[in-house]
């Protein structure tokens, strides 16, 4: 066997000194290249960053505008101003920066009629001008970018609708912003140089926006972190080549000196890392022979126990981010996906072992009032003292859940339909005494309860629970319920309403198309002629060639909460009959409308639009005096506008429903009519008749013009004819009718008679 070549420990340091000024050679020569290609690859990124940087200020220029156009043109000033343009230099000088929607100095806002003239011009001399572009569309938004005056406008035009469904154009709206001040001053630039910012446009030139972005010129500023790094690598690449040269020159005086400290060094360095200290770390196995071998390896067991305690502190976080993924930001109470894990693992574990269950589903009363009327914050505030006291009110062992919006969640084990029950009423009462003024809120703030029972013996059944304490819930919040409904025979009805039943399907199918909904006319007669004054527009659901009545699909539309769409499509429904011409012309026509539906402006436009029919049919808007009105001031502003156009409003079912004294006083009421209640009581011969006979005599001497509901019987009529009521309605002279039938049985109001609308 040939032996291995033997080396000198001297050839060995020459060789390593060798082979260590190669290396260092070509890593020198590599850094080098690498320097020159890092360097050339930041300017090429300092270039890329500053167009990006332009790019996404422009981008939020533009989006910024856009959302301001938009508010713009949906702000129901606008469409004023559109129609009547008298104080048009007053909304754009001062009140569209009073509104808050013109958040810049540098922005300018005008308004065009339907054929793109402006319709006043403006002193300042970054004026609008006279006249739309050509280019612009009648129904879409259009933007665009003009040289004036050495100054880079933006253009933004809107069209305003007066309808919601954008069917009705009355104009255009437009936002003119100085682009280079608005962006210099909404925007910090880290990698453009703002002096370079240039856009070669003659005057007058404009620009589609999305072409800025190619004509634009830009110098990046100079990266100091690429200077920083050029120097470094130059001072290290000369270091580096002293540090060669010193170590070929030096190396073979010191290689001794430089084989063994540099391991004990490293060793002595490793233990400081690791323990902090200069005690040394003691392993379980046998020392190796090397002592420097033997501390390497000592030190690796550190680092290794240092790992396993980084492991554990890992998992101790996983488990944190675990518990606060299961809870509501909000509120503080476990959110809805651990509701479905637990509610997966509870009925497991109750199919083992049998009990009593109770699922209790609870709803704040009214929260979308709320929220709308006093806003999200405050809102948020009703949830989390709601959630408070539902936590306080439960069981030590209980959980509560968010399930979403308004509407919580908690599981009961062991536990009975009395006790369930009992634990829903502590609720309710917690929330009753709970501070909900302190945080601003006027009205009375109340939750309904549905609850739904499994016993031990139908446990198969408990799948079923949410769905049945869904029902239950409904139950509750009917009129006339106590807020806390145990599902059972009782809660039929309400099953038949949820579920999709004949009369939802029918309500969502007459929702999507026009003609579904009929109009039935009552009349109103005038007293003591008994004369048809005007007409009661009552709706019917016409399904299958079968008529559904309102008692079926009004208790749908409170469940589903579609009481505006409802009066949306009544509106337009009254709005066909009318324009028909097949009502009498001079009779009137009362329309029933939900006083909450009257604070949305979609409700409101619609009824002026209406108004154009009040030359031939006078009209009355009938307020349901038994819907609680939370926005008493915005209400009472719509109607004042539509008595404006000659609207006359009456109080519907008075005497049945919340604070109507209060309502008389804040609202602008002409007509009360008095509710079948009342009405029936004037046919007795007791205190009853004669409270009602005075406070009837008490409305007339007040001005109100008053209307008997429900007159069934001569004896009433004739009692009612005496107090000297204006109008009566009811079985006894006339039922409601369609439309078709009404032009051969109505009776109109002779020329210059007193009609009520």
């Amino acid at each position: 066997m040939k032996p291995f070549a033997a080396f000198s420990i001297k050839q060995i340091a020459l060789a390593i000194v060798a082979v260590l000024m190669v290396m260092v050679s070509l890593v020198g020569g590599l850094a080098a290249w690498q320097t020159r290609s890092v360097s050339a690859s930041l300017e090429r990124n300092n270039r890329d960053a500053a167009q990006s940087e332009f790019t996404a200020a422009a981008e939020r220029l533009y989006r910024r505008a856009a959302t301001q156009g938009e508010q713009l043109a949906r702000w129901d000033e606008t469409r004023q101003q559109l129609v009547q343009p008298e104080y048009y230099s007053y909304w754009r000088d001062q009140r569209v920066y009073e509104s808050g929607m013109l958040a810049s100095r540098h922005a300018r806002a005008g308004l065009y009629d339907m054929q793109g003239a402006l319709l006043a011009p403006s002193p300042s001399r970054r004026s609008l001008p006279a006249r739309l572009p050509a280019s612009a569309t009648p129904f879409q938004p259009v933007a665009w970018l003009a040289s004036e005056n050495g100054t880079l406008a933006y253009y933004q035009s809107f069209p305003v609708f007066s309808d919601e469904q954008h069917r009705a154009l009355l104009g255009h709206a437009l936002i003119r912003v100085d682009f280079m001040a608005e962006l210099l001053e909404r925007e910090s630039f880290h990698f453009i140089d703002t002096q370079s910012l240039a856009l070669p446009l003659k005057p007058g030139e404009t620009l589609a926006p999305a072409d800025l972005f190619t004509r634009i010129r830009l110098t990046a500023r100079t990266d100091p972190n690429q200077v920083r790094f050029q120097s470094i690598m130059s001072r290290t690449m000369l270091a580096l080549f002293v540090l060669l040269a010193v170590t070929a020159v030096l190396g073979f005086a010191v290689y001794n000196r430089l084989l063994v400290r540099p391991l004990k060094q490293l060793s002595h360095e490793i233990n400081a890392m690791q323990q902090g200290n200069d005690a040394p770390g003691i392993g379980r196995a046998p020392a190796m022979h090397v002592v420097e071998l033997e501390t390497i390896r000592r030190s690796l067991h550190e680092y290794q126990a240092q790992l396993r305690e980084l492991h554990g502190s890992l998992e101790h976080q996983n488990r944190e981010f675990r518990s606060q993924a299961r809870q509501d930001a909000l509120t503080g109470c476990y959110n809805r996906r651990a509701y479905e894990e637990d509610w997966a693992r509870f009925q497991e574990d109750i199919a083992h072992t049998p009990q009593g269950v109770a699922f209790l589903l609870f709803d704040c009363d009214r929260f979308k009032t709320i929220n709308d009327t006093y806003g999200h914050a405050k809102g948020d505030r009703v949830l989390t003292i709601i959630a408070d006291a539902l936590v306080m009110a439960l069981r030590a062992n209980d959980r509560l859940y968010r399930l979403g919006g308004d509407e919580f969640a908690t599981f009961l084990a062991r536990t009975t339909p009395a006790q369930a029950k009992q634990i829903a009423q502590r609720c309710q009462s917690l929330i009753e005494a709970a501070a909900f003024g302190d945080v601003g809120i006027r009205e009375p703030v109340g939750i309904s309860i549905g609850i739904a029972f499994c016993g031990p013996g139908h446990i198969e059944r408990i799948a079923e629970l949410p769905k049945q304490a869904d029902i239950a819930m409904y139950t509750a919040k009917q009129p006339g319920r106590n807020r806390i409904a145990l599902y059972g025979e009782d809660t039929e009805r309400a099953a038949q309403t949820l579920v999709a039943s004949r009369e939802t399907s029918a309500l969502f199918q007459a929702l999507a198309t026009p003609g579904m909904i009929e109009m039935h006319y009552q009349p109103i007669h005038a007293l003591p002629g008994r004369k048809v004054d005007y007409y009661e527009a009552l709706a019917r659901i016409r399904y299958h060639g079968e008529l559904i009545m309102p008692g079926a699909f009004l208790p749908v539309i409170a469940s589903r909460r579609l009481e505006t769409e409802f009066d949306l499509a009544v509106l337009n429904q009254v709005d066909a009959d009318l324009t028909s011409g097949r009502l009498p012309e001079g009779v009137g026509v009362s329309i029933n409308l939900s006083a909450q539906t009257l604070s949305r402006a979609e409700v409101v436009s619609l009824l002026l639009e209406l108004s154009r029919h009040i030359a031939r049919h006078p009209l009355m808007l009938e307020i349901t005096e038994t819907s609680l009105i939370t926005q008493i001031a915005e209400v009472s502003t719509y109607l004042d506008l539509l008595r404006t156009v000659h609207f006359r409003i009456a109080m519907d079912d008075f005497g049945t429903g919340y604070s109507p004294l209060r309502y008389l006083a804040d609202l602008p009421v002409d007509v009360v009519k008095l509710d079948i209640s009342l009405i029936s009581k004037l046919g007795q011969d007791n205190r009853a008749a004669k409270v009602v006979a005075d406070f009837a005599r008490m409305m007339g001497d007040a001005g109100y013009s008053l209307v008997a509901e429900g007159v069934e019987t001569e004896a009433v009529l004739a009692r009612v004819e005496a107090l000297g009521i204006e109008h009566v309605q009811g079985y006894l002279l006339g039922r409601p009718i369609p439309l078709d039938q009404l032009a051969g049985t109505a009776t109109a109001t002779p020329t210059g008679a007193a009609c009520p609308v």
